[in-house]
């Protein structure tokens, strides 16, 4: 379990056996907190899917003893809390916090439609100009929750971020009260301050490419030649630098990369869903990438199947995640962000934060659970309020992102 509290902010997680003794725990902690004088007016609450059946109880008793009635949220595989990890276990994870009532506008409100932005957010931009738009969207809404994003980006000229809840079963997302489908959330005015940031987790195997000939989901040409060409030369660069052998000597042909089997046993860790596509992010200062699996291969006729659609002339860039690099670049991002923080305000004391990361963090490739991402945020970051789940795709600037960690602090 884990407790942590700050000016304006406190948070606390726990595993249990059920909804009851699981909310008791948390529950136990964040009232310690409500007693110091703060008059907590908002929450964020994650819960783990094992719990999202008794999701309704879970909100009205935190309502009850808490005396908030704002709260946004959703269910995951996985959530976070400071320093610590659930994944696969019943769980809940918590923020509450203090703002000008002013200040914030939860969408949509109970009776609206919950995969648009709903009546009262443009009554609110009326009066107010947003700064940050954090989101939670069902995976499996009518409408496709990229599509919500772009309408959110355009409404609010806010930046959109937050994350798709992840369930095997039941997904659940708070937004006043209990709402299934769409995208959801809380649009933040300009007076709240703050910082977010984004590890993409993946290092470029080789120089980027263009789609020479592609349509839907498939990429048959690049740069002129057989996709399928020059994807096995990036991946024999690749592992090159890996094993320090010369690529001359690597046949990695589209047989031996379709046949698991035949693939040498010093090569494989290259083959287990370590290499991605990746399509650069139009107009970002970051040298940001939309990372898509690679969801099939065609020896025959030497083209790539990726999970997005491709269109003739985009650029696209082979990658590689393992543990190694998520870890290298979550780190750097991290630093990033304690140093642009410094920057701007002359010190680094956040009050608060969120962090969604991917599903696909919490496990291993071979499906066991992965624990330190949290542990080295906190050792970074300190002890900072935290709350936060692992998604099934991860929102920034207005984008769905695949792989991502995304940690947005309160200043």
């Amino acid at each position: 379990m884990s407790q942590i509290t700050s000016a304006q902010f406190a948070s606390a997680s726990a595993s249990g056996t059920d909804w009851r003794d699981t909310s008791k725990a948390v529950l136990e902690k964040l009232h310690e907190a409500n007693t110091t004088g703060i008059p907590y007016n908002f929450g964020f609450l994650y819960i783990s899917d094992y719990l999202a059946e008794d999701a309704d109880s879970i909100l009205n008793l935190f309502r009850s003893v808490l005396n908030i009635e704002n709260w946004v949220g959703c269910t995951g595989v996985g959530i976070c809390g400071n320093g610590v990890e659930y994944i696969d276990q019943p769980a809940i994870s918590a923020m509450i916090c203090h703002f000008d009532e002013s200040d914030f506008c939860v969408f949509p409100l109970a009776g609206t439609d919950a995969a648009l932005p709903g009546k009262n957010v443009k009554a609110w931009l009326e009066h107010n100009s947003p700064m940050l738009v954090y989101i939670h969207a069902d995976p499996l809404a009518k409408t496709d929750p990229a599509h919500t994003l772009q309408q959110l980006d355009t409404l609010t000229g806010g930046y959109v971020t937050g994350g798709i809840s992840s369930a095997r079963t039941k997904h659940v997302q708070f937004a006043g009260n209990i709402s299934d489908g769409g995208v959801t959330g809380v649009i933040f005015s300009q007076d709240i301050k703050v910082a977010t940031a984004l590890s993409q987790g993946c290092t470029p195997i080789g120089n980027a490419h263009t789609i020479t000939r592609g349509a839907e989901n498939i990429i048959w040409e690049l740069d002129g030649e057989k996709a399928v060409t020059v994807f096995e030369n990036d991946l024999r660069i690749m592992a090159m630098k890996k094993i320090d052998r010369d690529p001359d000597h690597i046949v990695l042909d589209s047989e031996v990369l379709e046949n698991a089997e035949a693939v040498p046993e010093e090569f494989k860790s290259l083959f287990k869903g370590e290499i991605h596509a990746a399509f650069p992010v139009s107009q970002s200062d970051q040298n940001d990438l939309l990372v898509r699996s690679i969801t099939g291969l065609d020896p025959r006729e030497g083209s790539l199947s990726v999970g997005q659609s491709v269109s003739t002339g985009e650029s696209v860039i082979f990658v590689h995640r393992d543990e190694e690099t998520l870890e290298k670049d979550l780190c750097a991002m991290l630093m990033g962000l304690r140093e642009r923080v410094k920057r701007q305000t002359g010190t680094f004391a956040p009050k608060g934060a969120l962090y969604v990361s991917c599903l696909a963090r919490a496990f291993s490739d071979k499906g066991e659970k992965k624990h330190g991402e949290m542990k080295l945020i906190k050792d970074i970051i300190g002890d900072v309020p935290l709350a936060g789940f692992y998604a099934s795709g991860e929102a920034a600037k207005g984008h769905l992102y695949n792989y991502t960690g995304i940690l947005t602090l309160f200043l």
